[in-house]
């Protein structure tokens, strides 16, 4: 936790110096998402089939514009993904006090995980005229999980996390509308084309609670200088 702060620090800093170049941007954008997973994560269960949950997040970032068309971006975000999915839960590996080594099965049907990001991306402008410019990106986006709920109705907290979950590696589409010479309009697109999640210590049956995500970014940036 204490590097996460330590990068959002490094990140408001790094704004407050760009307003002596006028190639720096800053931004806030609003992220609802299609998560992608599986409808349950039990081997005992019948054969799972595919679903999907809305989720929304919001990121603020710092962009830099090395060139006329190439762009770097350093973001951070968060969101709180929600997965309708059934997953086996061992009251043996839950921490004091709710650890029942002789309790029954719990199947919660919702897992939610509360999740800090870091998206570091690169773009490329391949048209731009005086009110639009279309682009398109690669991002790496380290993902740190601050905690895990599990199931509704169940009488247990967010289980504190503080670690990386993993990565997710998100190709992306966007464009930008010129308001003004300093405010940008901006959207785009992103697929988790790879998408990494560590597994979970609670569940044993199929710990790692794979999922994928297509994503939507709207928000407006501005110009330092």
């Amino acid at each position: 936790m204490k590097l996460v702060i330590v990068f959002a620090f490094s990140i408001i800093s790094l704004l407050a110096n760009a307003q002596k170049n006028d190639k720096f941007y800053i931004g806030l954008q609003v992220q609802p998402e299609l998560t992608f997973y599986k409808s349950s994560y039990i081997a005992v269960y019948p054969p799972a089939y595919s679903k999907s949950s809305f989720n929304i997040g919001f990121n603020m970032f710092g962009q830099y514009q090395i060139t006329d068309n190439l762009f770097a971006t350093l973001g951070l975000g968060f969101i709180s993904r929600k997965l309708n999915t059934t997953v086996y839960l061992d009251q043996s590996r839950l921490p004091a006090p709710y650890t029942d080594s002789a309790g029954p099965a719990i199947f919660p049907n919702r897992v939610s995980y509360r999740t800090l990001q870091i998206p570091v991306s690169f773009g490329y402008y391949f048209l731009k005229t005086k009110k639009i410019n279309c682009s398109a990106g690669l991002a790496f986006i380290p993902n740190f999980l601050l905690n895990t709920k599990y199931g509704d109705g169940i009488p247990y907290p967010a289980f504190k996390k503080n670690y990386w979950q993993g990565f997710s590696l998100n190709p992306n589409l966007g464009v930008d509308y010129n308001v003004s010479a300093k405010i940008k309009l901006t959207g785009a697109i992103a697929y988790s084309l790879i998408n990494t999640v560590r597994a979970e210590e609670f569940d044993y049956r199929e710990p790692e609670l794979k999922y994928r995500y297509l994503q939507l970014s709207v928000g407006v940036k501005l110009k330092l200088k």
